[in-house]
């Protein structure tokens, strides 16, 4: 896989990155430099030009960049990938960032709320590892948020979910996102930073100033952090500050628990710095405020990526949209799983070129379907047979019976893996293939039945097949992983595709014949994984 741009753009800073996948997201250099908001986006966006262009001229990036990710402030389209008009950049007003940056360097670029890319990146690579539904809250400057449910990231209508900060804590209280009383302003950088001044007013106010100020600190340097400091090394007032801070982060953690139901709530920033001063008065409140069953089952975490979480969240914008695991590896440790993979290997030895390439194809597939998937499947002439052999060996029993039921409609029928042939829809290609170009009919049923996270089986034995071609690159924009079944070098398929299973043989014939095995393989190892005798 070529490697890919990460654009991490603020207020303040922008940092612009090329990293490469491999179990993992690693930075292989980094540019980082102040914003200078205040110029305009145009200046802005020529420094970032500048800085991809330094990128894209390093060695690793020799072949090209697979994608470009940009995290950046809302409010914004993630749809379409337009920055619509972010507070803290000035004249950013209705700019169409994606188009921009793929028009100059022609790879499919992606925007994403920065707050949304950084829950990725903790889901992904952090603290939510493992989990299919987690809140991930930014508690830095502001409080934004991002929620992941059900092992999806929730956008929303217009790219707004997750704006956690804007939820109202209470009548009246420190500003912030434009509302007092607000979740931002009671537990965001910001928010702590004004009641410390606050604060510091009322004890000079009443004759007895903080130490913070006795120590020769103004007003105006006053900061959650320089306030953590003080409350570490033992200081009441701070202490105190802090505690209020704990108490308002626990009720507003305990609206989440109880409307979302999480496993984990992750929070990065001041949290991971300061979380011995705010846990006590924020789980009084998480107990006293949330549902008991909903609170056993969530925990409260620390962001885990550190000073890297923009770079990450900015890749992992193209990664998630392109439905690609930074952290995907090949694995099964089920034996009923297993026994069908290495019998294979033992009646074809001839396979052993397809051991690694077989089991990531399935590893892609189950974990498809235990998110919700499906699978897909495109090939001609012998290929598009085996495509509606495939269909017929997941959507019913093949060596296992999969009984759904005992009683009525249901003890007839067994448990299905979801498989559609998009060969099989006579009427729908024939009518599209009379009034269109005929090479893109798969590509035309990949736009319908297609969603980000399915699978698409792309048979072709000389891998050339221009029409399951198209189907592919579809299926890329689309989000939708794709698994080359091939012979011979495997063509031009075997590039478009995530995963490639190249048969070794070079005649169609018989390369079919060596599909029969494997796909007969894959399916009974993805039918021992979600069922038993």
């Amino acid at each position: 896989m070529k490697p890919f741009i990460g654009i991490d753009i603020g207020g303040t800073k922008c940092a612009v990155t090329l990293s490469e996948i491999d179990k993992g997201i690693r930075i292989i250099k980094k540019l980082r430099f102040e914003s200078e908001a205040a110029r305009g986006c145009e200046h802005m966006l020529q420094r970032l030009y500048a800085a991809v262009d330094t990128l894209v001229a390093d060695e690793k990036a020799s072949a090209g960049v697979e994608a470009i990710g940009i995290s950046c402030g809302g409010p914004l389209d993630e749809r379409s990938g337009t920055v619509l008009c972010p507070p803290n950049l000035p004249g950013w007003i209705d700019i169409p960032l994606t188009r921009l940056f793929e028009e100059r360097y022609h790879v499919k670029a992606f925007l994403m709320n920065d707050a949304n890319a950084c829950a990725l990146a903790e889901w992904k690579l952090g603290a939510g590892r493992g989990t299919k539904n987690m809140i991930f809250l930014t508690m830095g400057t502001g409080m934004g948020g991002g929620v992941v449910s059900e092992g999806k990231l929730v956008s929303g209508a217009n790219s707004m979910a997750g704006e956690i900060g804007h939820l109202r804590l209470s009548e009246d209280g420190p500003e912030g996102f434009g509302k007092k009383g607000s979740f931002e302003g009671w537990t965001s950088g910001g928010g702590i930073a004004r009641q410390a001044v606050q604060r510091t007013r009322e004890l000079i106010a009443d004759g007895r100033a903080p130490a913070w100020i006795r120590d020769g600190h103004a007003e105006s340097e006053i900061s959650a952090k320089l306030i953590a400091e003080y409350a570490k090394a033992g200081d009441a007032d701070a202490l105190a500050i802090y505690e209020t801070v704990g108490k308002y982060l626990g009720k507003g953690l305990s609206l989440l628990v109880d409307a979302f139901n999480p496993e984990a709530i992750v929070i990065g920033s001041i949290f991971t710095r300061s979380r011995e001063l705010l846990e006590n008065s924020m789980r009084r409140e998480l107990e006293k405020e949330a549902i008991p069953h909903s609170l056993e089952a969530v925990r409260i975490l620390p962001a885990e990526s550190g000073e890297n979480l923009g770079d990450y969240a900015a890749i992992m914008a193209a990664l998630y949209s392109l439905g690609i695991s930074p952290m995907y590896e090949a694995g099964e440790k089920d034996e009923r799983v297993l026994c069908h993979y290495e019998r294979l290997f033992k009646r074809y030895p001839e396979l052993e070129c397809v051991r690694r390439s077989l089991m990531d194809a399935y590893v892609m597939i189950r974990d498809s379907f235990s998110e919700g998937g499906k699978l897909l499947l495109c090939g001609n002439g012998g290929s598009c047979a085996d495509c509606d052999h495939i269909a017929g060996e997941l959507m019913k029993g093949f060596y296992l019976k999969r009984p759904l039921g005992e009683d009525g409609v249901l003890s007839h029928l067994q448990g299905a893996l979801p498989a559609i042939a998009l060969t099989e829809h006579s009427a729908l290609s024939t009518a599209f293939m009379n009034d269109c170009e005929s090479a893109y009919v798969y590509a035309q049923q990949l736009v319908g039945y297609g969603r980000r996270g399915d699978v698409l089986i792309a048979i072709s034995t000389s891998g050339n097949a221009v029409n399951v071609i198209n189907a592919c690159e579809a299926a890329k924009r689309l989000g939708v992983k794709t698994v080359a079944l091939s012979g011979g070098s495997g063509g031009r398929l075997k590039a478009a595709c995530d995963c490639a299973i190249i048969a070794p043989a070079s005649t169609p014939a018989d390369v079919q014949e060596y599909h029969l095995p494997i796909y007969h393989t894959l399916c009974a190892m993805l039918e021992a994984h979600y069922y038993k005798e």
